[in-house]
C-alpha cells in the first residue's frame, strides 16, 4: 500500500502541466506555420535523448509565452516526429535533432534557434521576435543619422491601418535580420508620397544612390522578392557573426557522419544521423 502510495506522489510531481503544442504533419503544417507571425518547431526523434530531455522545457517555455502572447495567430509553438513525418524532415533539411527551426509567417529562417536550451532562453528568444520590426520615425531628421553601414528601407504610408502598411511590416517581419525598417506616418510622410505610399532603399555607403520600390505595395510577392534582393546580397561577407550559419547551411547539404555540436558553455549535443541511431 505504501508503495501505490509513493507512486500515485511521483505520478503527481512529474506530469507536467499542460501546454498547447501543436503537433504537425503533412495534412496541417501549411496552414499552421501561414497563419502564425511567429512559429518555433522542435523537429525531434523519440529515440533521440537530447529530444527527450528538451520535450518538458520545450512544454514549459510554450506555458510561459502563452500567458504574454494568447493569440495562437501572434506565436505558435509547434512539434515534428520526423521518424513519423520523414517527409517534412527532408523539405526542412533536418539533419539532427533536437532542431528548432523558427518560422515567420510561414517562411523558415535561415538561423535555426541554437540558444540555450532553457525556459527563460527560449521564452526571451520569442520575446525577441515579437518586438516591432519597424522603427516608426517621428522626424524625418532622423534620417540624417541613418547608419549607412548598414542596409536602410524606408517606407512613407497615409497611415498605418492601410494595406500597403501591413504588406510593408510583413516584410520587415521576416527580413529583420537583414535590414533596417523605418516608417513614416501620415503628415509627417507627406512630402515623400507625392505619388502615393512609397518605399526607398539605402544601399550601405554614404555616397550609394537610392532605390525606389516601383511595383505594387498591396502585392507581398512583389514587394518582399525585391525588398529580399536587396537586403540579402547574393554575394555575403564571411564574418565571425555569421560565419557558423554559413557553414551549419554547408552541414545540411552534406552531413558528416557524426559529429559534435556546441549550444552554450554548460551544454554540448550529437548530430544525429541514422548511422548513430544504431549505436544507441
Amino acid at each position: 500500500m505504501q508503495d501505490v502510495n509513493l507512486l500515485r506522489k511521483v505520478t503527481w510531481i512529474y506530469t507536467p502541466a499542460r501546454s498547447e503544442i501543436t503537433s504537425l504533419d503533412s495534412g496541417n503544417i501549411d496552414e499552421t506555420l501561414n497563419n502564425a507571425g511567429v512559429a518555433l518547431v522542435n523537429f525531434y526523434a523519440d529515440w533521440c535523448r537530447f529530444s527527450q530531455m528538451l520535450h518538458p522545457i520545450f512544454e514549459e517555455s510554450s506555458n510561459v509565452v502563452r500567458e504574454e502572447f494568447p493569440d495562437l495567430k501572434q506565436v505558435v509553438f509547434a512539434r515534428v516526429d520526423c521518424d513519423q513525418h520523414s517527409d517534412i524532415a527532408m523539405r526542412y533539411r533536418i539533419s539532427k535533432y533536437p532542431t528548432l527551426k523558427l518560422f515567420r509567417n510561414g517562411m523558415m529562417m535561415k538561423r535555426e534557434y541554437r540558444g540555450q536550451r532553457s525556459v527563460s532562453a527560449i521564452a526571451d528568444f520569442i520575446r525577441q521576435q515579437k518586438v516591432d520590426p519597424v522603427k516608426e520615425m517621428h522626424d524625418l531628421e532622423e534620417l540624417k543619422a541613418l547608419d549607412r553601414s548598414k542596409r536602410n528601407i524606408i517606407g512613407y504610408f497615409e497611415g498605418k491601418d492601410s494595406e500597403n502598411y501591413r504588406t510593408f511590416e510583413k516584410v520587415a517581419n521576416i527580413l529583420r535580420d537583414d535590414c533596417v525598417f523605418l516608417a513614416a506616418h501620415g503628415s509627417l510622410s507627406k512630402p515623400e508620397r507625392f505619388s502615393g505610399d512609397n518605399v526607398i532603399y539605402k544601399p550601405p555607403g554614404d555616397n550609394s544612390p537610392d532605390m525606389v520600390y516601383l511595383g505594387s505595395l498591396s502585392n507581398f510577392d512583389l514587394t518582399y522578392t525585391w525588398a529580399q534582393d536587396k537586403c540579402v546580397p547574393m554575394v555575403r561577407e564571411i564574418t565571425f557573426e555569421n560565419g557558423e550559419q554559413e557553414n551549419q547551411e554547408e552541414i545540411a547539404s552534406n552531413p558528416p557522419e557524426s559529429s559534435f555540436q556546441k549550444l552554450a558553455p554548460s551544454e554540448t549535443r550529437y548530430t544525429i544521423l541514422n548511422r548513430d541511431r544504431d549505436e544507441l
